[in-house]
C-alpha cells in the first residue's frame, strides 16, 4: 500500500500514544466527577449560531465551516468546548440548581496551527463551574488543576494571570478608533509599545508602565496600585488585584505572575484570565471568568497533547499472556481479573511449542497450555 499522507496538523493515534491519551483522559473525568462535576458531551458540529453564541462571528476564524445538506445553512466545527458547555448551561440546564458544576472531554479542530502547536486537532479536556458568586470559586478551580497537574507528576510550572477586559477599558477611556484599537492590540501582543507614541504619549506612557508590571506577584502587584490610572481602568486593576491576592496566599509555594499586556485570544472572559506554563513554556492549561445570560462562571481547559508530553507518567503496563483460541471465557476472566494480565489469543490451535513460539512473536511474556502458565523463554 502507498504512503497515504495526512493534512498538516493532523495525525493518527498509535497505540502506546492513544492508551496514554485515555489513561490522562480517564484520570481527569474521574477526578472531576468526585468533586462534583456532571460530565456532558456537546456535539462536534452546530449552526454558527449556537457555537459562537459568547462571542462576534468575526472572531471565530479558527474554525472550520461546513455546509449542512439537510437545511443548506452552514455550521461550525468547534476550535472550544466551553462554549458549548455555556450553551448547554443556560438551555437545556437551564433548571438545574447553581452553582452548576461541568466537565467534558472531546475533539476539537482549528483552522490553523503555530511555532507552539503545530498540530490542528486537539483533544480538549475541562471543566466549568456556572453560577457563582464574585470570587468566581478560583481557589477551587486552582486546587483542582494542582491535583491534576500532581497526578501527572508535573512538579514544575508557572501560574499567569491577567487581566482580558484592560485592553477594552483602555480603548474606552483614550477614545480609541478601530485602526488605533488593532495597533493597541499588536502592540501589547509583541511587547513593542513604540508605535503607541502615535496615538497619544499618555497611553505610551501608561502602557510602558503596565511593561514594567510584568512578573512575579509579590512584587508587580505593589507596582500596580502605585500609577494614577484613568478610573474605569483603575477600577478594573483594583478588582483583579483583590482576586489574585487571595490566591498569592494560599498558593504561594508556587511561581505567579501577572501580565497585564497579555491579550485574551478567546475575547469572552472577564474579570480575570489564567494560563498555566511548564518549565518548558509549553501552555497546559488556561482558564477564567466569564458570564453567560448575567451569570458570573469560571471555568479551565487543556489539551491532552500538551499535557502528555510535559508528564512523566508512563502507560498502564500488564503482562502479556498467550492463549489457546477456544480456551474458556471463566479462565480468561480469572487471568485478567486475579493475575492482572492482558490475555492475547491465538487464531487456531498450537502444541505446546507452536504456542511458546508465537508467544514471543506476539510480545507476550508468558503463555498458558494445559491450565499451566509458562514464562516466554
Amino acid at each position: 500500500m502507498k504512503s497515504q499522507l495526512l493534512p498538516e496538523g493532523f495525525r493518527d493515534g498509535l497505540p502506546d500514544l492513544a492508551e496514554l491519551e485515555f489513561q490522562i483522559n480517564s484520570f481527569f473525568i474521574n477526578l472531576m466527577i468526585s468533586n462534583g462535576f456532571m460530565m456532558v458531551k456537546p456535539p462536534l458540529v452546530e449552526f454558527e449560531g449556537s457555537l459562537f453564541f459568547l462571542t462576534k462571528d468575526s472572531e471565530n476564524i479558527d474554525s472550520f465551516r461546513v455546509m449542512d445538506p439537510l437545511t443548506q445553512k452552514i455550521m461550525g466545527i468547534r476550535s472550544d468546548i466551553t462554549m458549548q458547555v455555556a450553551r448547554i448551561a443556560c438551555g437545556a440546564l437551564f433548571e438545574n440548581k447553581r452553582p452548576l458544576r461541568l466537565c467534558y472531554t472531546g475533539d476539537v479542530l482549528k483552522v490553523k496551527n503555530n511555532n507552539i502547536n503545530l498540530s490542528r486537532q486537539f483533544t480538549q479536556i475541562g471543566a466549568e463551574i456556572i453560577g457563582v458568586d464574585k470570587t468566581f470559586c478560583l481557589s477551587e478551580i486552582m486546587n483542582l488543576i494542582i491535583e491534576f497537574l500532581d497526578n501527572l507528576k508535573i512538579k514544575k510550572f508557572i501560574i499567569n494571570f491577567s487581566m482580558p477586559n484592560l485592553i477594552n477599558l483602555i480603548s474606552q477611556d483614550f477614545h480609541l478608533k478601530k485602526s488605533d484599537f488593532e495597533i493597541l492590540t499588536n502592540c501589547y501582543k509583541n511587547k513593542n509599545l513604540s508605535k503607541l507614541k502615535d496615538i497619544s504619549n499618555d497611553l505610551f506612557k501608561m502602557s510602558e508602565y503596565l511593561l514594567q508590571c510584568i512578573g512575579n506577584i509579590d512584587e508587580k502587584i505593589a507596582l500596580l496600585k502605585k500609577y494614577k490610572f484613568p478610573k474605569n481602568i483603575k477600577s478594573e486593576i483594583s478588582g483583579f488585584i483583590s482576586q489574585i491576592k487571595k490566591i498569592k496566599d494560599e498558593f504561594s509555594e508556587y511561581e505567579i505572575i501577572v501580565d497585564p499586556l497579555e491579550i485574551d485570544e478567546s475575547s469572552y472572559h472577564k474579570g480575570f484570565c489564567f494560563k498555566i506554563y511548564s518549565e518548558n513554556s509549553k501552555e497546559l492549561i488556561s482558564g477564567g471568568g466569564y458570564s453567560v445570560d448575567n451569570e458570573l462562571c469560571a471555568g479551565f481547559s487543556g489539551f491532552l497533547e500538551n499535557l502528555i508530553l510535559e508528564s512523566q507518567i508512563k502507560k498502564t503496563t500488564k503482562s502479556r499472556i498467550f492463549v489457546q483460541h477456544n480456551l474458556e471465557s471463566k479462565k480468561i476472566k480469572s487471568l485478567q481479573k486475579n493475575r492482572m494480565m492482558i490475555v492475547v489469543k491465538s487464531i487456531k490451535k498450537l502444541n505446546k511449542s507452536q504456542l511458546a513460539k508465537e508467544a514471543k512473536y506476539q510480545n507476550c511474556q508468558y503463555y498458558f497450555f494445559e491450565n499451566e502458565i509458562f514464562e516466554v523463554k
